[in-house]
Order: C-alpha cells, then sequence, then structure tokens
C-alpha cells in the first residue's frame, strides 16, 4: 500500500469528499495544528463535525438523486417543469443529515402513503416512483401506462436490488437466474400505482384548514364549475375525443364503475384534458353570453373573498394506489395472457406474501418494501453499502452497482463487502457510522501520490486492489460549487424551488431540466436524469477546459476572487499570491508558481 497521505491532502479530500466543497484557509490551518498533536484523533474528529453539518446531505443527497433519476422536468419535447419535486430532493437531504436509517429510506420512497398517508414529510418520498419522464400529449393511454409501469419495474429493481430485472421483460433472463414471471411478479407489486394531481401536500393543520375553505366555499366553487364546465365543455370533448374510441368509452364511464386498470388509464386522459382546457380563459368564452359572464365574475369576486382564508400549499407530487385493488399484471404469450400475482425472486425459494388490501390502496408496496428493507434480503443490504463504498474510493466493492449480476462486474473484494454489510446492519441501517468506518481506514488514508511501479503495472493497473488512493476529477457540482466558495459568493440556501444556474447557490439547488440542463454541469458530467445513473462518466475534454476559460460564469467567478483578494490593494504581492493559492488549492504555491504570478 502507498504511504499515508499528509494533512493537507487529507484535509482537502474529506471536505470534497462528505461536503463536495473545498475547506477554507482556516479549516485547514486548525485541522493541520490538530493534526500535529494528534493525527489519528485528530482526523477522526473532521469526520465526525462533517458528517454532523448539513452540508453533508446537501453532497451525498445528489448521489442517490442520480440514482433515483431525479429531475425537475417532464422530459421529452415539451419538457413542462415539475413544481413540486423540489420536495423530494429536500427530503433525501434532510433524510441523510438525520442519519434516518436505511430500511426506513427504503420503506418511505416505496410506501409512505400506506402507513404515513398524513405526515408530508414522509409521503413526499413516494415521489421516487414518478420521477420517470412523461409525455403529457401522448394519445396511446394503454402504452403510455404500459412505458411508465415498465420504468418504475426496472427502476425499482436496479435502485434497491442491484437487478438488471428489466432484461426479463421479454422473456427470461439469457445471463442470470431471473425469470419473466419474476420481473412481472415485482411489476404486481406496483401495478396499482397513481399519481394523483388534485392533492396538496401539507401538515394536518394546514389540511384542516383547506378542509375549512372548502366547505366555507363549496356552493360558490360549485357554481363556478357548473358555469366552467358548460364553457368548456366543446374543448374537453375534443380532448377526450383525440383518444382511441375503447379508451374514451372507459373515461366517460362513471368512476366507481371503472376496474383499477380502467381508472389508471382514465387518469392518464384526465391529465391531459386539464391540460388543455386551464389554458382556456373562460370570461372570454363566454363573451356572447353577458348574463352568464356577469353571474361567473360575481363568483369569482365571491370566492376571492375567502383567499386570505386558504393555506398556501403545494401540489402533491407523490404516489399513490387506485383503490384497494391493484390493476390485475399479465403475461401475454403466443398462446394468450397468464395472470402474474406478487411474489418474490423464483431463485429465493421464498413463499408469496400474504397482502391484505387497505383502506385506499392495496397493500402490495408496503409487502415489496418490508421485504426489501429486511437484513436477510442478500441483495438490497449490500447494494447500499456498495454505493457508499463507491463513492468514498472512486468505483465500487462491485463495479457495477446497479447490476450485481453476470453481466456486472465480480466484486474486487467479497468478503469485505459482506463484513461491512454486517457492520451496517449492526449500526442499525444507519449511513454515518458506516462512512467513518470508510474513512478511518488506512485504505481511505492512502496518498494518490504514487506512481504504479512494473509490480503494480503486470499484477493491478487498473488499481482495483486499492494500492493507492484513486485519484479522482472533481464531479460537476463539486466544480461549479468550489468556484462560488473560493470566489466568495455561495450563498447559503436550505432547500425550497431550485434556482437557475446563475444564482450563486449549491448545485443541488439548481434547477435540473431535463432537455435544457444548465451549461457548466453539463460540461462537467452531470446525468440528465433519464434514468437512473449508478455512476458517472469522469470526462477530461478540450471543452471543460475552454469552458472554464472563455465561458461568461467563471469569467464572473475569477472577477470575483480576484476583487476578494485585492480589495483596494493596487499591486500583486506574494503574501496575495500565497492566499490565492491557500483558497483555491489548500496548499502554498511552488517556486515556480509563485514566479509565474508574480511576472
Amino acid at each position: 500500500p502507498a504511504l499515508e497521505a499528509r494533512p493537507r491532502e487529507l484535509v482537502r479530500r474529506v471536505y470534497f469528499d462528505l461536503h463536495g466543497l473545498p475547506p477554507t484557509p482556516k479549516q485547514v490551518a486548525d485541522f493541520l495544528a490538530a493534526h500535529q498533536e494528534g493525527p489519528d484523533e485528530a482526523f477522526e474528529q473532521l469526520v465526525e463535525n462533517l458528517l454532523a453539518s448539513p452540508r453533508y446531505g446537501e453532497r451525498w443527497a445528489t448521489h442517490w438523486l442520480d440514482v433515483a433519476r431525479y429531475a425537475d422536468s417532464d422530459g421529452y419535447r415539451a419538457d413542462d417543469f415539475r413544481p413540486g419535486a423540489h420536495l423530494y430532493r429536500d427530503y433525501v437531504i434532510d433524510s441523510l443529515n438525520n442519519d434516518k436509517p436505511y430500511d426506513q429510506f427504503v420503506r418511505e420512497q416505496l410506501a409512505a402513503d400506506e402507513f404515513a398517508p398524513n405526515d408530508p414529510e414522509i409521503l413526499i418520498a413516494t415521489a421516487f416512483l414518478r420521477h420517470g419522464v412523461y409525455e403529457w400529449n401522448q394519445r396511446e393511454a394503454r402504452m403510455q401506462r404500459e412505458i411508465m409501469l415498465n420504468e418504475i419495474t426496472k427502476v425499482t429493481g436496479e435502485a434497491f436490488l442491484g437487478l438488471g430485472i428489466g432484461c426479463a421483460q421479454c422473456h427470461d433472463h439469457k445471463f442470470d437466474p431471473l425469470l419473466q414471471k419474476d420481473y412481472y411478479a415485482l411489476q404486481s407489486f406496483l401495478s396499482g400505482i397513481w399519481w394523483p394531481e388534485n392533492r396538496k401536500l401539507g401538515s394536518s393543520e394546514n389540511l384542516i384548514k383547506l378542509k375549512v375553505w372548502e366547505n366555507q366555499t363549496h356552493d360558490i366553487r360549485a357554481k363556478l364549475a357548473k358555469i366552467e364546465g358548460k364553457a368548456l365543455a366543446g374543448k374537453k370533448s375534443f380532448a377526450v375525443g383525440q383518444f382511441p374510441e375503447d379508451i374514451e368509452a372507459m373515461y366517460n364511464n362513471p368512476a366507481a364503475k371503472r376496474t383499477p386498470y380502467e381508472e389508471q388509464l382514465a387518469q392518464l386522459v384526465e391529465r391531459q384534458v386539464v391540460a388543455q382546457t386551464r389554458k382556456q380563459n373562460v370570461e372570454k368564452l363566454l363573451e356572447k353570453k353577458p348574463e352568464e359572464l356577469a353571474e361567473y365574475k360575481k363568483l369569482k369576486k365571491n370566492l376571492e373573498a375567502f383567499a386570505s382564508q386558504k393555506p398556501k400549499l403545494p401540489d402533491a407530487f407523490i404516489t399513490t394506489d387506485v383503490g384497494p385493488q391493484a390493476a390485475r399484471t399479465f403475461i401475454s404469450s403466443n398462446s394468450g395472457k397468464t395472470e402474474v400475482k406478487p411474489a418474490f425472486l423464483t431463485l429465493l425459494g421464498q413463499p408469496a406474501p400474504q397482502i391484505k388490501p387497505m383502506t385506499n390502496t392495496s397493500g402490495r408496496r408496503s409487502a415489496l418494501a418490508k421485504w426489501i428493507a429486511n437484513k436477510d434480503n442478500p441483495l438490497s443490504t449490500r447494494v447500499i453499502v456498495n454505493r457508499i463504498w463507491q463513492h468514498h474510493l472512486g468505483q465500487g466493492i462491485v463495479p457495477t452497482p446497479n447490476d450485481f449480476g453476470t453481466l456486472g462486474e465480480p466484486p474486487s473484494h467479497l468478503e469485505l463487502l459482506d463484513w461491512l454489510t454486517v457492520r451496517f446492519l449492526e449500526n442499525g441501517w444507519r449511513m454515518k457510522p458506516l462512512h467513518k468506518l470508510i474513512m478511518t481506514s488506512a485504505t481511505y488514508r492512502q496518498t494518490t501520490r504514487r506512481e504504479p511501479g512494473e509490480r503494480e503495472k503486470l499484477t493491478d493497473p487498473g488499481n482495483r486492489l486499492l494500492w493507492r488512493f484513486p485519484p479522482r476529477r472533481l464531479s460537476a457540482e463539486q466544480a461549479r460549487d468550489a468556484m462560488l466558495v473560493v470566489s466568495g459568493e455561495l450563498k447559503d440556501k436550505t432547500g425550497g424551488s431550485p434556482e437557475n444556474g446563475d444564482k450563486p447557490v449549491r448545485s443541488v439547488y439548481v434547477k435540473k431540466l431535463r432537455n435544457t440542463p444548465d451549461k457548466v454541469l453539463q460540461s462537467f458530467d452531470a446525468p440528465a436524469g433519464f434514468d437512473s445513473a449508478p455512476t458517472r462518466l469522469e470526462t477530461t475534454t478540450p471543452t471543460q477546459s475552454l469552458l472554464l476559460v472563455n465561458a461568461d460564469w467563471p469569467l464572473k467567478r475569477a472577477k470575483a476572487f480576484a476583487t476578494k483578494l485585492l480589495g483596494e490593494k493596487k499591486v500583486v504581492t506574494k503574501k496575495l499570491v500565497e492566499e490565492a493559492y491557500l483558497s483555491a488549492y489548500t496548499r502554498p504555491p511552488s517556486e515556480g508558481e509563485l514566479h509565474a504570478a508574480l511576472h
């Protein structure tokens, strides 16, 4: 193994690793002083302090958001903005900062609506199931439901189980012992889901206030709805008429008479009806009916009188079920359709779960979450431990974090993965003790400053066995945020709506639009959010260099940095150059760098 990293190298590594930000010169000086008195104690205390900071959750949330294919827009051509999606991002940050046990984290994302339907801070976790892309004007509702459900099934298998189970959608897996019925058995747990568009997310107190407002304004809103319904009838009929006749018939059928499957298709139609009719100006449509127009304006004015009593609540970007009965799941073949019930992987030989429908949901997702978040599950426990190792050492013990199967790469240290998993479970599924265990190891504390000799080149040229700490390029978020820290421009922001990339906030809070990503983050390989991204490309390209040298955003950061350093000074001194290097690189300049800066 390589020697231990020097203190300056180590402190910079740990800050970027846990916070995604460079340390300030004072933070470096404090660590160097403590390190002289007791290296191990100083390093352990540094790790504990950084884990206790809210900056930790902001950095490590990006790793899970990549896996969850998080974005603030729909994708496809329209790429509509999702105003409530950021609440899931805040949920992930808070969960990590609070060191929420991972088994609880899993259960909340798959089934919070089944055990915490009235807790908005937990209920938002179910947004995990609706982060996929969505095409608002898709008229083939059957195909759209199938695409959405297949995407959710695939991501659930990859994110929580490390299984490329999507390969078994059309036939038994060609390489892994996964049957086609395993794929549809997993999908059967998810087959009843629905993405409500008319729900609000809020505390019990605010939801009660909303209910009071609804009761007070019931008659007014009913009359408004009647007038709007008549005025928009033609537009609504046109929107519905764009769907196939049988889908149109399902939509026109009373909700009480629809099957769960029909209700899901009807909701997809309703989404498009609402999208097309809400753009219409009702008052303009009523211009030729002056009496109705006058009545409409009067009712709107009466409704506005109650505006102060209505709590301002965000739309609930959540997932639930269409009802206590889930849609049936089938495998199609040349001989017909075969129904598939919820079951676990055939390979494991476990009995099918006994599921009791709940009042408003099928209870199936709770059963799935319970199985995934079980300490005896041989997959899920190792998958999350592998992800944590991956983001500390640059590559997972299993280098393919979303695929533990034959098409993935074998583990480099199988016994270590098992050992870490046992420690993880002994500590109550909590991530922070695992971070500390990995980071205080001699392996993590090795220097990168060792070049491969003949033995390394012949035996392990890729450093799979970790004979040194792997050199790593900063991620997109680390690079952008570091520029803001060094220039002194970074502004504190704790949750809330995403900002445009020109705002000096951390990258985790920058608006993530699938079709028009932030240029700086895109240049440094931030994923767009179309698919689960368990790993990132780490390219080093001329276009990145050109962006840093010529683009408007980095040049503004450079000017701000220069302004901060110079202040009222007119001359660049040796001390000023040293201060610049300590701020940017956590080290003093070399003689050559100092000479170049001064001349």
